[in-house]
């Protein structure tokens, strides 16, 4: 996943996430909500392309990925798309401090907000966030020198330009590009499987 990766569609997020998932990214709730919607997500979609990149045998997958299996865990399946080359090095830090972010959301009480000093900092130190930051910037300068009278800018760049207005807004929108490339691999996937194989030359 990297800052030059475009999406194999050219659909927006919106067009690619199911609308129970949609309604679920944009929905208007605490930030210890968010933060275990979100992650939701991204381990759903991770799931799904990790079957497909399996054995198309439903029985066996569901065994395997039932919260009680042995790939129930959300770090389990980011470890095993890691080693199995689905994700690059720093998708993979990027996931595992998404999990690591819902954990301390999900057990500890005292954490309530991503303004939280050790979250803020796991969210800054995602190589997604250097991204998003490098967009914000960019596009806020475009913004800026429109309103001085100079270069015009697109309803893009205003929508960019507010990407890390607030930690939670920051996180979101690291999470929307992450989900953007995961499902586009899964849809590549998805795409392999169904193409039947060549068929063997006759003897």
């Amino acid at each position: 996943m990297t800052e030059e990766s475009k999406a194999g569609t050219g659909k927006s997020l919106d067009e690619k996430l199911t609308p129970e998932e949609t309604a679920a990214f944009y929905e208007n709730v605490s930030d210890r909500s968010s933060a275990l919607v979100l992650a939701n997500i991204v381990e759903n979609r991770l799931t799904e392309l990790l079957r497909l990149c399996m054995r198309d045998d439903k029985k066996l997958a569901d065994e395997l990925f039932n919260s009680s299996g042995p790939l129930g865990p959300f770090g389990t399946k980011i470890r095993l798309a890691y080693m199995l080359g689905l994700l690059s090095q720093e998708a993979y830090k990027d996931l595992m401090a998404v999990s690591r972010i819902r954990n301390k959301f999900a057990h500890d009480l005292s954490v309530t907000t991503f303004s939280n000093q050790q979250i803020h900092d796991w969210i800054k130190n995602m190589h997604m966030y250097g991204i998003v930051k490098r967009m914000a910037e960019t596009s806020t300068e475009k913004v800026e020198a429109h309103e001085q009278g100079g270069q015009r800018h697109t309803t893009a760049d205003y929508v960019a330009s507010g990407f890390l207005v607030t930690p939670e807004r920051a996180y979101r929108n690291c999470l929307r590009f992450i989900i953007h490339h995961i499902i586009d691999y899964e849809e590549a996937a998805r795409a392999r499987r169904e193409t039947p194989p060549p068929s063997s030359p006759k003897s």
